[in-house]
């Protein structure tokens, strides 16, 4: 399990009421709905914590059979503040 960490000054854009249920709504619209990528991006939208625990076999492997879904998780992460810890 990875684990994410969000910093204050990263909040930003969470303040700014429907903003971020937009810019997930919109990358989970870009997702395949039963990726586990999806499912991070849910977890992560709904337990709204500064981190999230992600087993680094899940990371190599989103990595290498979704580059783009995980280049946007990952970018939409980094502006959510949320810090990956490998496990």
């Amino acid at each position: 399990m990875a684990m994410v960490h969000r910093s204050s000054e990263q909040r930003s854009s969470d303040d700014v009421p429907g903003h971020a249920a937009t810019q997930t709504a919109q990358l989970l619209a870009e997702l395949s709905p039963n990726s586990d990528l999806a499912w991070l991006v849910e977890r992560v939208s709904r337990t709204q914590l500064p981190w999230v625990g992600v087993p680094a076999s899940a990371l190599t492997a989103w990595k290498q059979r979704d580059p783009p879904g995980w280049a946007k998780v990952s970018a939409w992460l980094g502006v959510k503040g949320v810090t990956i810890v490998r496990i």
